[in-house]
């Protein structure tokens, strides 16, 4: 599977006391595509998100929607705030061992 970054940071949304706490998780090499839009009319909403497509020999944690994404390695162990939400997952770890992936939307 072609990849173009060295990895990514999933930051896992959990709960504790009643206050949204993260747990640091890290990939290996990741497909990644972002995507930026304009306003184009009153009824649109600019396209902005990223694609995220993480092989199987890459995933070291399956993520959720709500978790937070950064699209490189970094060490810290609270997510910045640049981070974005993850929108959607796909399983796709099915098929030959070569093309078995995660696909993640993230804005």
């Amino acid at each position: 599977m072609f990849t173009n970054r060295k990895g990514c940071t999933i930051y896992e949304k959990t709960v504790q006391n009643r206050a949204p706490t993260y747990i640091r998780h890290t990939t290996g090499e990741v497909y990644l595509e972002a995507s930026s839009g304009q306003e184009n009319g009153s009824d649109r909403k600019p396209d902005n998100g990223i694609f995220l497509s993480i092989p199987e020999s890459s995933l070291s944690y399956v993520p959720k929607p709500g978790d937070l994404l950064v699209c490189d390695v970094i060490g810290d162990e609270q997510p910045p705030v640049t981070a974005v939400t993850i929108t959607k997952v796909e399983d796709r770890r099915y098929g030959s061992p070569a093309v078995r992936h995660m696909e993640v939307n993230a804005e």
